[in-house]
């Protein structure tokens, strides 16, 4: 979302012309190391961003016309959760996402707490809407994750192509 033209001046009049680089684009370096490191900061980012994002998955989904999985780390706080029939919440211990997230993004330790402390509440325990939520563990490696997902999807009677 940060490539297209419009969000990317909002995002640079709200944070400033510190966060683009040389040729106007957005440094995601610089922008996440003063959002994650502010509440604030991130509500406002998510404010600008989140609305298009959801936008944009909508009309997606409307023009596949099939069956879609939505791959979002913040499904619930964009509202992307009332076009689900149900969802799969992916869970690791602190550790392994703070590990994962260092490696992942070459972050030091305070960015990396600080990057998954921002994550808090992104899987809740209940939504108050009529969408079914399944956990799932990512503790195991990717085929152990994989497994407990299609468990998930044989129980709601769903194929895996």
């Amino acid at each position: 979302m940060l490539k297209e033209p419009e969000a990317r001046r909002r995002v640079i009049a709200e944070f400033g012309a510190g966060i683009a680089d040389p040729d106007g684009e957005i440094d995601r370096g610089a922008l996440a190391s003063r959002v994650f490191r502010d509440p604030e900061s991130l509500s406002r980012l998510e404010s600008v961003l989140h609305p298009r994002m959801a936008a944009r998955v909508e009309e997606m989904i409307r023009g596949y016309g099939g069956r879609v999985v939505i791959n979002a780390a913040v499904l619930f706080r964009m509202g992307l959760d009332r076009m689900c029939d149900f969802v799969i919440c992916v869970r690791a211990p602190l550790l392994k996402r703070l590990v994962r997230a260092r490696r992942r993004d070459g972050l030091g330790p305070v960015a990396a707490l600080r990057r998954v402390a921002s994550q808090r509440g992104i899987c809740p325990k209940s939504n108050g809407r009529a969408v079914d939520i399944y956990y799932v563990g990512n503790s195991r490696g990717l085929e152990w994750l994989e497994a407990q997902a299609a468990r998930v999807l044989a129980q709601r009677r769903i194929e895996v192509r």
